[in-house]
C-alpha cells in the first residue's frame, strides 16, 4: 500500500472502467507497473460517450483538466503523440511505439512515482524539474497510447522505471465513492464505483 495519501486526479465525478486491488479486479494483474493501476472515465448513461463513438470529441472525458494527485516534482514527460484513432467496436489498440502515449510521471515523498498516461497532445502545463502541488492543473484528457477511447491512466509504482516498477495499492483520501447510485464506505476503490475529490 502506499504510504502517501494521494487525492483523485480530477475534479469532477468518473467512474473507475478498470482497476482494483484484487485479481479479479485488477487492471493488469500479470503487469508489475500496472497491478494497482486505474483507468477513470466519465459516464452518462452507463456509456462513455454521446451520439457517434468513433468521433473522439463525442467522449465526455475527452480535453477535461487533469491535477496533480500529491505534491512532488517532474522526473519526466512526454508529449510526442496524436490521439489513437477510435476503431469499429472500440478494440484496444495502440497508434505509437509506447503504450502510455503522452504522460507525466512525478516524484513524490517516500521514493512514491504517480503516472498520468493517455494525455492530449500540447496540454501538458508543466516539464522536467517542475515542482508541482495537490491540485495544481497539469494536463488534459487525450486519447494517446493503448486505448479504446479517452480516459486517465493512473498508477504509483516504487520505481521511475515503467517497465521495471512494482505497483503499489493507491491510498485515496478524501474522496467520495458511489456505487448503483448510493454511497459507499470502502478502504479501496474498484471497478464499477464511481468517484469523486470531495472538494471540488
Amino acid at each position: 500500500m502506499s504510504k502517501n495519501k494521494y487525492h483523485l486526479p480530477f475534479k469532477e465525478e468518473f467512474f473507475i472502467e478498470f482497476g482494483g486491488i484484487t485479481k479479479k479486479d485488477s487492471h493488469s494483474w500479470d503487469i508489475s507497473s500496472q497491478r494497482y493501476a486505474y483507468d477513470f472515465e466519465i459516464r452518462e448513461n452507463n456509456l462513455p460517450y454521446h451520439d457517434d463513438y468513433l468521433e473522439i470529441e463525442n467522449y465526455y472525458s475527452y480535453r477535461k483538466k487533469i491535477y496533480a494527485p500529491l505534491d512532488g516534482y517532474v522526473i519526466d514527460l512526454c508529449n510526442d503523440y496524436k490521439d489513437t484513432k477510435i476503431r469499429k467496436n472500440r478494440p484496444i489498440v495502440c497508434d505509437v511505439d509506447d503504450v502510455k502515449g503522452n504522460y507525466i510521471l512525478i516524484k513524490h515523498k517516500n521514493n512514491e512515482y504517480s503516472l498520468i498516461a493517455h494525455l492530449l497532445k500540447d496540454s501538458i502545463q508543466v516539464k522536467v524539474g517542475d515542482i508541482v502541488k495537490t491540485g495544481d492543473y497539469i494536463a488534459q484528457v487525450g486519447n494517446s497510447g493503448n486505448t479504446n477511447g479517452p480516459h486517465i491512466h493512473f498508477q504509483v509504482q516504487d520505481d521511475f522505471n515503467f517497465e521495471t516498477a512494482k505497483g503499489k495499492k493507491i491510498h485515496f483520501t478524501n474522496l467520495i465513492i458511489k456505487r448503483n447510485g448510493k454511497r459507499r464506505w470502502r478502504k479501496y476503490v474498484k471497478n464499477g464505483d464511481f468517484v469523486q475529490n470531495k472538494n471540488k
